[in-house]
């Protein structure tokens, strides 16, 4: 243990172990819940079409600011902006420490150089097994994002579970990504009622707020 201390603050191996550091105090401020796992994040503004396969070609249209698409799209490759930025990187320094160790441990012998012509290799098997091990949990965090976020219902398709109409306010099912979401509808004053099964489309809000203005969806 004293050895893999004295490895750890050489020179050559000294800036990932403070990166190290910094992980694990995130983690235990996000432990002690004196931040959220998106209080770090930086903002990946990504507008893309990706279509990507072990061998498929990418097709993105991105907004990141002047820089080029392909570095958007490398971004988003390595699952930036799918997981917060924090936790993401906690899954490429901890890889990129260890083998920072190993490397100057076992190859380098004494050579200043060393360490500076490997940090492009250690970045770039970091961010592969970054990417490997973060995947499973961007689905995790989709579907969190999603759940923190308001939903708009104005234009979603509803169906009634009873009867509604301008005087008599009904339940009606949204499916929102899979999930039934249940608002509370009224028709407009000049509409006919809209029988308890039917579909129909969200339009608006009451003048109060407290209900949801709904068409039949073939008047839509």
């Amino acid at each position: 243990m004293e050895a893999l201390w004295q490895a750890a603050f050489e020179p050559a191996n000294v800036v990932y172990t403070i990166l190290l550091g910094i992980i694990i105090l995130y983690w235990i401020t996000v432990f002690l819940g004196a931040i959220d796992l998106g209080a770090l994040d930086l903002d990946f503004d990504f507008d893309a079409d990706v279509d990507m396969d072990v061998d498929a070609d990418v097709d993105m249209d991105t907004d990141l600011g002047s820089s080029p698409g392909w570095i958007a799209g490398t971004l988003h490759f390595f699952n930036f902006g799918k997981l917060p930025f924090m936790v993401l990187m906690s899954f490429v320094i901890i890889p990129a420490w260890i083998m920072s160790i190993g490397l100057n441990e076992y190859f380098n012998q004494g050579r200043w150089w060393f360490p500076l012509v490997m940090i492009i290799p250690i970045l770039f098997v970091s961010l592969i097994i970054g990417k490997i091990f973060s995947t499973p949990f961007v689905p995790l965090f989709a579907k969190m994002n999603t759940a923190a976020e308001p939903i708009d219902y104005i234009g979603q398709v509803c169906k009634l579970r009873m009867t509604a109409s301008a005087s008599r306010f009904a339940q009606a099912e949204v499916n929102i990504d899979g999930d039934v979401l249940l608002i509370e509808v009224k028709t407009k004053s000049d509409d006919t009622p809209i029988a308890r099964g039917e579909l129909a489309r969200i339009i608006g809000k009451t003048e109060d707020g407290k209900y949801f203005l709904i068409k039949p969806e073939s008047k839509a």
